[in-house]
């Protein structure tokens, strides 16, 4: 069961070498940024927003991950636990990154719901601790992706936008994780993980495609600064 699930997590090397690429877009669109700082347009409340809402969800995950490395009792869950805190402090560095070039005050701490829900969790022990610690990874996860939804919909900003279509396939990832996880260990969802390999398939397919429309983005956004730049 171990094996299966793992395999499961990671979707095998094609998935985890997407996993990557779409950490490194999110990298470039925060180097750009910095370079193209004078140049770039005001960010709308949208995308305000996002930087906002999107920082304090990776300290939050940062925060819980280290948690779970220290106080889960399945190897799955600290595994997990490891690779948010990887993942999470990776994308993070470039939304701070971003806000400092576009001039966006971000906060220095999650939410106060964040926290409580961060506080309940870590209150619990044993088999207690990781079921509650994976309910709270999907239902974060969940809004995570909604957060990056309503910037690609209404956002203005391009290199916000950017970051917002990289990170997707990554916070997908996470969540695939925990449905795998909550699954395997009877964890009540919300939403059904799926049967058979459909639900899987249907991931890694959104995953592709977001990964590469963010490429496609960062094209995009590149010449958009190139061209300022040359005005």
């Amino acid at each position: 069961m171990v094996g299966s699930i793992t395999a499961d997590w990671s979707w095998g090397p094609a998935m985890n070498v997407l996993r990557r690429t779409a950490l490194a877009v999110t990298g470039a669109v925060g180097a750009l940024v910095l370079m193209a700082a004078p140049v770039v347009a005001a960010p709308n409340d949208v995308d305000q927003a996002f930087l906002v809402g999107a920082h304090q969800s990776n300290l939050t995950e940062i925060a819980s991950g280290q948690a779970a490395v220290e106080k889960a009792t399945t190897s799955e869950v600290r595994e997990l636990g490891q690779m948010l805190v990887t993942d999470h402090q990776a994308l993070d560095a470039q939304v701070v990154a971003a806000a400092q070039a576009l001039g966006v005050t971000l906060p220095a701490e999650p939410s106060t719901v964040q926290k409580a829900a961060l506080a309940e969790v870590s209150a619990q022990t044993g088999q207690a601790f990781d079921n509650a610690w994976i309910a709270a990874q999907i239902t974060s996860h969940r809004a995570s992706l909604a957060l990056g939804q309503r910037e690609l919909a209404n956002g203005a900003e391009p290199t916000v936008k950017a970051l917002a279509t990289a990170s997707a396939p990554v916070v997908q990832h996470h969540l695939d994780a925990a449905l795998a996880a909550a699954q395997k260990y009877g964890v009540p969802t919300s939403v059904p993980a799926g049967t058979s390999g459909e639900a899987a398939t249907s991931s890694r397919t959104l995953g592709l495609a977001v990964a590469f429309g963010g490429l496609l983005l960062l094209a995009a956004t590149s010449l958009l600064v190139v061209r300022r730049s040359r005005a």
